[in-house]
């Protein structure tokens, strides 16, 4: 038995904090835990008598009674590290680190269910703490949140926006486990053990991420539209995003433009003539499109009306060519004609206004597919320009001077 100086410099040497910082007493907690009735709180940390247990072998560890110990968060944290047995625990645990992380483990849940507040140092470590003991599971969903975020980001300075651009630069296999985490996080900030905690969390509900597949995925809506878009009826929220994402590719607005609706709706009409098709989109088709612009304009507050159901001059020239080949018996190579209309419609050049230097900086960029029917349609242009019998009202002045590339027969 250590004489009374000796326990009266070891009592000395446990810290104390002032009562503004929250502590836990373990004597109290010792006493709660081994009274007839344990409170029922302190019961998701194990069974009464196991954790009991566990406070009962500080006596040991610090050689000080009960009635001596209090801790706060800085105080466990300093003399119970995560990754090595200390020195002072090493009489009970000697260099088992799995004994003395389970250990650990409960002296750091009740910290927990007694003050409101985790003693981890490290965030993630706290809110996987929180999720196991509020929800029975999760023990490790958080773990993924060290690597994604970069090192400069804090857990509560997520937001929508930034969650989303972080699920961007990772690979495909880390998303799942990352929009996991952040769900826990949505999901902890009703949780009664965050209560202590929430400053920590972020400010606001990150919410669902969009599929990668979908257009708020690549095209994130600017407050504004976020804003209305929320509350919009069904056919509005169906046509806001491409909408809005056509935009930004068409160069109709900019990423740091925050427009109204109203204003969505009035640049929008741009896009009217714009084939989805031309930016490689399959779906919406464009007449899909157009009924979006018509959904839009209708739930907006300015005067709006959709362009009349009329080709202009320019899609009436590429519908006459195709007629009169019609009329002179060379419907089946009309298909391959709208290879090439699609580029001249995009740079408003009717069929008669081809000329070979237009021809040549198309062709010059256009790959694969797309480049391969340009050139069959240009060929059609050119064989009919040779059919004298051919009328000439809607035709080029002159061959295009494409070159058709013959294969080499098999030896």
């Amino acid at each position: 038995m250590p004489d009374v100086a000796s326990l009266l410099l070891r009592i000395a040497s446990v810290p104390r904090r002032s009562t503004n910082i929250l502590l836990m007493d373990i004597n109290r907690t010792y006493e709660a835990l081994t009274s007839p009735t344990p409170p029922q709180h302190l019961k998701r940390a194990g069974t009464p008598f196991a954790t009991a247990s566990a406070l009962a072998l500080l006596v040991q560890i610090e050689c000080a009674p009960l009635l001596a110990l209090s801790y706060s968060a800085e105080d466990l944290q300093a003399r119970f590290p995560h990754d090595q047995v200390p020195l002072r625990a090493r009489g009970v645990f000697k260099q088992e680190l799995t004994r003395y992380l389970a250990w650990r483990r409960t002296l750091f849940d009740l910290f927990l269910l007694e003050t409101g507040s985790f003693a981890d140092r490290d965030v993630v470590a706290g809110f996987e703490r929180i999720a196991r003991l509020q929800f029975g599971r999760h023990a490790n969903a958080l773990y993924i949140l060290r690597h994604a975020l970069p090192p400069e980001l804090e857990i509560r300075e997520l937001t929508s926006a930034t969650a989303l651009q972080i699920d961007r630069r990772l690979p495909g296999k880390t998303r799942p486990p990352y929009r996991a985490a952040l769900a826990l996080l949505d999901r902890l900030q009703g949780a009664p053990l965050a209560a202590g905690s929430r400053h920590l969390l972020p400010s606001e509900i990150i919410g669902r991420l969009p599929a990668p597949s979908g257009h708020l995925y690549h095209a994130p809506l600017p407050p504004r539209l976020a804003a209305t878009y929320s509350n919009a009826p069904p056919l509005v929220r169906a046509a806001m995003p491409f909408v809005y994402r056509l935009s930004l590719m068409t160069g109709i607005l900019s990423q740091d433009q925050d427009p109204s609706l109203d204003e969505l709706a009035s640049k929008s009409m741009s896009l009217w003539g714009v084939d989805p098709n031309d930016h490689g989109f399959r779906r919406p088709s464009q007449v899909a499109l157009k009924a979006y612009i018509r959904n839009i304009g209708n739930h907006v507050q300015v005067s709006f009306s959709a362009p009349k159901q009329k080709q202009s001059a320019l899609l009436e020239a590429w519908s006459d060519l195709r007629e009169q080949m019609r009329a002179h018996g060379k419907e089946a190579s009309i298909q391959r004609t709208f290879g090439l209309s699609r580029y001249a419609i995009r740079d408003e050049v009717s069929p008669a206004q081809i000329t070979p230097t237009w021809v040549r900086k198309t062709v010059q960029s256009l790959h694969g597919y797309h480049r391969n029917a340009f050139r069959s349609g240009i060929f059609i242009l050119d064989d009919l320009i040779i059919d004298e019998s051919f009328p000439r009202r809607n035709l080029p002045r002159e061959i295009s001077g494409l070159v058709r590339e013959r294969r080499q027969p098999k030896a």
